[in-house]
């Protein structure tokens, strides 16, 4: 079904060769995991198998590429409409209605299929994959499980016999992971082609007939269906893989001491206008120097939270209070600082290096300073790249180490492990607790269970819009912890 041969390939802004000599066959019905670190070539590959490369994405390839039986150079990306689908990372780069039916729609429309057909597809596509619920919904108030399930959706439609998808779990939380679990697994015992490129790797283990690691744009190693269920933590991370087996994971981070309450939030309501309220009585206290993990289903409020930390929105009812003196809300955006799940929103000059700098008054000391944050976070090397030429992980992180610049007591994250690799989240574990060891107070909300243990201090457990536990991390809340996420 999938054969590449002897593809290296190199992007035209590139120093160097992202693939290099990539032999891949992969047969019909079989599923498919790509693995590796960020920026080792895995999302390449997808792009090779759809035609992205080097079709959109400009750079100089040698090989050959061939899918369902034609080489496709002798092809273009129209031509692999319906033997090809795609599902990238981010849902609403795919997207082109603005409400889900007639998204679900479009790619058949794109096609000219008869209406009677058209909407026979539809009908069968909301049966299979079970997502009745979400037509004739607005795709600007879909959660981003929803908008998933809708972008495959609107694969499905078509009927490809491959289809890809770029670390479909980045942005999902664990009850949205499950339902994409099962919609593969349908899709597997239907007989489709599936290739995954995919960081949280313990939900496809399964499935997976085979996994691919690759390293520095070259296949290293195959590892089959049985071997890839049977990996140990230890052996997926001395691969750079996240773990396989998150019930084994244990707390590691210690809080400080004897600190003192430094952040208290007291009685906070908040609603949108005309629609009911999002925080109901919210009220719990942060120590200094502790790394609280914010956790519950996507549309609680978690991220409402953080933007009323920061002063981006002002709390209805109740108050806020820093050092047990009022918080205001104009003080709050002076004196914090918050990371979006979008690092597109945040990022605004031309190079890494005056991103890093925006706003700050430079001196030899802060640049140093600079310096040292970009080589912890592996991004010294981009220094006088353009922000929008980075990977999305990669953007992530240069947010991230923006933060670490500012001198600032509270500091809010909101899921800065999306697409991130098991090295990269360690890195932004270890500068979280850097930050925490300089007295700060963090605020991360993450579905992600492995960089919770890995990071945090206390769980709080929003749910209906009200803090429903609050609690230090430990072995024994850990299972606490496991048990609201999954």
């Amino acid at each position: 079904m999938i054969q590449i041969e002897n593809v290296s390939f190199q992007y035209s802004n590139s120093e160097k060769e992202t693939l290099k000599n990539i032999n891949l066959h992969i047969s019909k019905g079989e599923f498919v995991v790509l693995l590796g670190r960020s920026g080792c070539g895995k999302t390449t590959i997808t792009r090779l198998i759809n035609r992205l490369v080097p079709e959109f994405f400009d750079g100089e390839m040698k090989g050959k590429v061939i899918i369902d039986g034609e080489d496709t150079a002798e092809l273009n990306i129209q031509d692999l409409t319906g033997v090809v689908g795609s599902v990238f990372q981010d849902p609403r780069s795919q997207f082109f209605a603005t409400d889900t039916t007639a998204e679900i729609a479009f790619s058949c429309e794109n096609i000219g299929l008869p209406r009677e057909e058209l909407c026979q597809r539809i009908e069968k596509t909301v049966s299979d994959l079970q997502i009745e619920h979400l037509l004739e919904k607005s795709i600007f108030e879909l959660s981003s499980g929803e908008k998933q399930s809708i972008a495959i959706a609107s694969v499905y439609a078509l009927s490809p016999k491959i289809l890809l998808l770029d670390e479909p779990s980045a942005n999902l939380d664990t009850v949205a992971t499950k339902h994409l679990m099962d919609i593969l697994y349908m899709l597997k015992k239907q007989g489709y082609t599936i290739v995954v490129s995919e960081h949280r790797i313990h939900y496809l283990k399964d499935i997976a007939d085979r996994a691919i690691l690759i390293e520095n744009g070259c296949i290293t190693k195959e590892i089959s269906g049985e071997k890839f269920r049977n990996l140990t933590n230890e052996e997926a991370n001395q691969m750079g893989l996240r773990s396989t087996n998150i019930t084994k994971i244990l707390p590691c981070y210690k809080e400080i001491e004897q600190a003192d309450k430094q952040l208290h939030w007291n009685k906070v309501f908040f609603a949108y206008k005309k629609a009911e309220k999002v925080l109901n009585d919210i009220s719990f206290s942060v120590n200094k120097g502790s790394i609280v993990g914010i956790i519950g289903s996507n549309g609680v409020g978690k991220s409402t939270l953080l933007e009323i930390a920061c002063g981006l929105k002002k709390e209805s009812k109740g108050g806020v209070f820093l050092h047990e003196e009022p918080f205001e809300a104009k003080k709050r955006i002076r004196n914090t600082f918050l990371v979006m799940q979008n690092s597109d929103y945040q990022l605004f000059t031309e190079s890494v290096e005056k991103e890093l700098y925006l706003g700050n008054r430079i001196d030899d000391q802060y640049k140093k300073k600079g310096k040292e944050l970009l080589r912890s976070m592996d991004l010294f090397q981009f220094i006088h790249r353009h922000p929008a030429s980075l990977s999305g992980g990669q953007k992530q992180r240069l947010c991230i180490a923006v933060a670490c610049m500012k001198d600032t007591e509270l500091v809010c994250f909101d899921e800065p492990t999306s697409g991130l690799d098991f090295e990269n989240m360690k890195r932004v574990s270890k500068l979280l607790q850097k930050l925490a060891d300089e007295s700060k107070t963090i605020l991360v909300t993450s579905h992600d269970y492995e960089f919770l243990m890995a990071t945090c201090s206390h769980i709080c457990h929003l749910d209906n819009g009200n803090v429903k536990d609050y609690f230090a991390l430990s072995e024994e809340t850990a299972k606490k912890t496991y048990g609201i996420l999954f």
